[in-house]
């Protein structure tokens, strides 16, 4: 349900279209919730229902067209009582990599390095990314970007963290199985 919830967000802050709206939301959430393309736009089709967005049809001569969602004041309603009123659940983290590290022993030394350098390059380019993303909004100072600016300083802090914990893991295995960095398992 917390999807819905994100997406009247993201609609809140102004008129967009549906392309827009799993963009931001890919761009702006890829920290703490993920979602594919098609349940974003069965969600939308729910909350157009539910008289919680509405949207304008915009006719185009050259390009397909295109639905510009805003938010009903039922939808703002819903959205307000759902941050005020909702009781915090306790964070869950939910990372298939670190599935993964569990089942390190049944790989080689070179097998889980190779790993753990893909999990680097992956989370320097999203800090990278993530830190360029945050440069558009450093100077903001309206209110309606604070929540925006809060959590891509999460997601900074957390690739930032994950970076460091992966060039610990790495290092660790490195300098730990040295005389085994071959072909041998951790076992």
């Amino acid at each position: 349900m917390s999807l819905r919830y994100a997406l009247l967000g993201i609609i809140s802050k102004k008129p967009v279209t549906g392309y827009d709206v799993v963009r931001i939301f890919k761009e702006q959430m890829i920290y703490f919730w993920n979602s594919t393309h098609s349940q974003v736009y069965t969600e939308l089709h729910k909350m157009e229902n539910e008289d919680l967005i509405q949207h304008e049809l915009i006719i185009q001569d050259t390009s397909p067209n295109k639905k510009i969602y805003t938010l009903t004041d039922n939808g703002r309603k819903e959205l307000v009582d759902w941050v005020i009123g909702q009781p915090l659940k306790p964070a869950k983290i939910k990372d298939e990599f670190l599935i993964k590290t569990s089942a390190f022993h049944v790989l080689t030394i070179k097998e889980i390095t190779q790993l753990l350098t893909e999990v680097i390059e992956r989370e320097e380019t999203i800090l990278q990314m993530t830190t360029h993303w945050k440069d558009q909004f450093k100077q903001s100072d309206t209110k309606q970007h604070i929540g925006t600016i809060f959590t891509v300083e999460y997601g900074i802090r957390y690739s930032e963290m994950y970076l460091n914990w992966c060039k610990w893991a790495k290092n660790y295995i490195e300098e730990r199985f040295s005389a085994q960095f071959n072909d041998n398992t951790l076992t």
